[in-house]
């Protein structure tokens, strides 16, 4: 393992209003940066948030987020959630539809808990979506099939890892068997949290595998690698130990990215103390190196993407608003690193200032031609409307982005 570096995010471009009548004002780093609209429906939610880009079918281009309808306040306990489908032509942000697909008691759930940070990936004509509703009395992933020819939804099961399903206790519990660590963790009422698991955001596909992190939210908890060959069963396949770099207890919201052979790119938010940390991981050997921390990075989900070429990293970091707190009203400074041709290294791009929040972002490209270039897209959760400026997530902002 190497010995940890320190990388800072670097100054922004001077920031100007953009005045935007589609649904809302933003401000933006770079004059070229193009706001396009909303993929939510800002007349009937007074919450959206959590949108995940899962893939392109059939010349639309797919997402999932949170939908909430009687508070702007974004939390897991809220009963009012859906779990909405949003799809747009590529090319063509005009022509997008927005739908219902699942509900808070819906299916398998037995006590009434949201959808809540659903991910998924398109096989086919297949959208695969793993999300954390409530079974048997605590937050569980549990995966469902949607065929997007037809627009049904199959079979919901309960997502297992090493044999057992994917809750707090029972993660925590096989943390515990690997490492020899007790984490302590966060109860509500004596029974499990409504919140506590996360799935990584991004799910990889590598050598006939899916790849994922699961992290547990903990006093001290580190993310868990895993894989999976029917996005159902998981089985752990390496527990990070960063003991080495010394910076921090917990590790959460982690994501693995393939760059090349069997070396995966690796990042996750550093939730004990402000960072975000950034390393190589190596899916044959198990090994992770290049240790390196972004100082300034927010506590807030990191995450990778690939543009022209080349892997760049995502991670909220201090700007000109940044408060302590969290939602994405303190999230307002985001900056771009580019990652060297063997991952050991990153090279600070720009910063993004939207004084309105830029909060869990989801990336995706669309390809060139023989005039066009490609071109980059960029979705994430805003404080559009200020209902609330403390809690409030109105709208997700679809935005052409510069790098």
């Amino acid at each position: 393992m190497t010995d940890l570096r320190i990388i800072g995010a670097g100054k922004g471009l001077p920031c100007r209003l953009l005045l935007i009548p589609l649904f809302f004002c933003l401000a933006s780093c770079s004059s070229q940066d193009k706001l396009l609209g909303s993929l939510s429906d800002p007349s009937t939610e007074l919450m959206a948030h959590c949108f995940r880009y899962v893939g392109e079918y059939d010349g639309w281009r797919y997402g999932l987020y949170n939908a909430g309808y009687e508070t702007t306040k974004e939390h897991p306990k809220n009963l009012d959630i859906d779990l909405k489908l949003c799809r747009w032509k590529t090319g063509d942000i005009e022509h997008r539809e927005i739908c219902h697909i699942w509900q808070t008691g819906q299916g398998i759930c037995d006590d009434f808990r949201p959808p809540y940070d659903a991910t998924g990936i398109i096989d086919g004509s297949t959208l695969h979506m793993l999300l954390c509703p409530g079974v048997d009395g605590c937050s569980t992933y549990i995966h469902v099939p949607y065929d997007l020819d037809n627009k049904e939804l199959g079979k919901e099961e309960v997502i297992t890892l090493d044999g057992a399903r994917i809750t707090v206790a029972n993660v925590l519990d096989n943390f515990k068997s690997r490492t020899g660590k007790d984490i302590p963790w966060f109860t509500d009422g004596g029974k499990e949290t409504a919140f506590g698991i996360g799935m990584n955001v991004e799910i990889a596909r590598h050598k006939g595998y899916y790849y994922s992190v699961i992290s547990a939210l903990a006093y001290g908890f580190t993310a868990i690698i895993v894989r999976s060959r029917d996005l159902v069963h998981w089985e752990t396949v390496c527990v990070p130990d960063f003991s080495a770099v010394n910076y921090g207890t917990t590790y959460w919201e982690g994501v693995v990215h393939p760059l090349y052979d069997d070396v995966f790119a690796f990042t996750a938010r550093v939730q004990s103390e402000d960072g975000v940390i950034y390393g190589l991981w190596n899916s044959d050997t198990k090994e992770l190196s290049n240790l390196q921390l972004i100082e300034d990075g927010v506590t807030a989900r990191p995450e990778f993407f690939e543009y022209q070429g080349s892997t760049y990293l995502y991670c909220n970091t201090y700007g000109p608003s940044q408060v302590e707190g969290y939602g994405s009203v303190y999230r307002s400074t985001a900056s771009f690193y580019k990652l060297s041709s063997d991952g050991t290294s990153l090279g600070f791009i720009r910063s993004k200032f939207v004084p309105e929040g830029i909060h869990y972002p989801t990336f995706y490209v669309e390809p060139g031609g023989l005039i066009r270039k490609e071109r980059l897209y960029i979705i994430y959760s805003t404080d559009s409307r200020r209902l609330d400026p403390l809690e409030g997530r109105s709208n997700i902002a679809l935005e052409r982005l510069w790098l």
